[in-house]
């Protein structure tokens, strides 16, 4: 049995299994995935890990600080273009 609901972290939001068959679905005709199928598509957008866009490294979401311009970025990252004299503007 599918539970009723799942948290997308791309909608922030709990959405039944249906709701998300109809969105993988439109996403797939559409051209906006590249999940071969449903499961992986599940996957992919309750995944809690996301990807420092300056080194590549992946990290859990909540290390991650998202800045306006360039994207999510990891600590370590936010320290070196602030050291080189670079404002980032971080989202809250």
């Amino acid at each position: 049995m599918e539970p009723s609901g799942i948290w997308d972290t791309e909608y922030d939001g709990e959405l039944t299994v249906q709701e998300l068959r109809e969105e993988y679905e439109a996403q797939k005709k559409a051209g906006e995935t590249e999940a071969e199928s449903f499961e992986e598509y599940l996957e992919n957008i309750t995944d809690q890990s996301g990807t420092c866009e300056w080194c590549g490294e992946r990290f859990q979401k909540s290390e991650l600080q998202e800045e306006v311009d360039l994207g999510f970025l990891c600590r370590r990252c936010v320290a070196a273009i602030t050291s080189h004299g670079e404002e980032i503007i971080l989202k809250q």
